[in-house]
């Protein structure tokens, strides 16, 4: 299985550090976080260098910026700004060759409140990630939607997923275990992990683009990799039975923590699950 690092929770670090760091641990599958404080970094000295890694065998994804965006906001100004980032973001990826570009959906504190705003949103929503993904699809990049486990955004469950793909056929999923399992545990499910499961079949396995890995205790997003309640080892159990190969991101701080061997170590164990 494609297992793969996270530059975001190697923040201490500066962006080439980290990259040093995470291929000299062993990894060639790299997720490149366009967010602060690494993207005050990538300048085209850095992208060179991110090019060069990918011909010597490095594999990226790139995560678009997410802190302070909403995509399809309800405020036309945080609309544009937002827009303005990931489509820098899309044309940053196709400059080193980062794929899938994972995106957060569009979220507003009034859904379910105010009909009429949440529907405007909505749209708004709706029309900017067309407009993303046909930029993306262009470039022969994937745009894979990550779910949220807060209920105002736009992509909380696999329901909202499919009536987003029915209106957008080549949008894919970044499937957050993490996430996932908050929201099954807020909603009282009593197997959060079989539930997952359930969903990842429900939606297919060809929409999952890409995997983000991380653990908790089931009501924080603590991103935790080493320790929490989730049972890791089921769900990858189940991908390996549908022969994933896809990347598998671990979005954790764990590796700054607890040190690269055990995260290593945790990994041989999934893999041999």
């Amino acid at each position: 299985m494609n297992f793969g690092l996270s530059t975001y929770f190697l923040v201490k670090m500066r962006f080439r550090d980290a990259l040093k760091h995470i291929i000299s641990s062993g990894f060639n599958t790299i997720e490149l976080s366009l967010e602060i404080p690494h993207v005050l970094e990538i300048d085209r000295d850095v992208i060179n260098y991110l090019k060069y890694l990918r011909s010597d065998g490095i594999d990226f994804s790139m995560h678009a910026p997410f802190l302070e965006i909403n995509l399809g906001s309800f405020f036309e100004d945080v609309r544009r700004y937002s827009k303005k980032r990931i489509i820098h973001a899309i044309n940053t990826a196709c400059a080193i060759g980062c794929n899938p570009v994972v995106i957060h959906p569009c979220y507003t504190f009034v859904k379910d409140k105010s009909k009429s705003i949440e529907a405007e949103t909505r749209e708004n929503f709706i029309q900017d990630l067309k407009e993303v993904l046909e930029l993306a699809y262009e470039n022969g990049i994937k745009i894979a939607l990550e779910n949220v486990h807060m209920p105002f955004f736009f992509f909380y469950n696999m329901d909202d997923f499919k009536a987003l793909k029915e209106i957008i056929p080549g949008l894919g999923i970044a499937l957050d275990l993490g996430h996932a399992f908050i929201a099954k545990r807020t909603e009282g499910i009593d197997n959060p992990e079989q539930s997952i499961i359930e969903d990842i079949e429900y939606i297919g396995m060809e929409n999952i683009f890409h995997v983000h890995l991380h653990n908790n205790y089931g009501s924080k997003d603590e991103h935790l990799f080493l320790h929490g309640d989730m049972d890791i080892k089921q769900i990858i159990s189940f991908l390996k039975t549908k022969d994933y190969s896809e990347k598998i991101i671990i979005e954790s701080s764990d590796p700054e923590l607890y040190g690269m061997d055990s995260v290593l170590k945790k990994i041989e164990e999934l893999k041999d699950c």
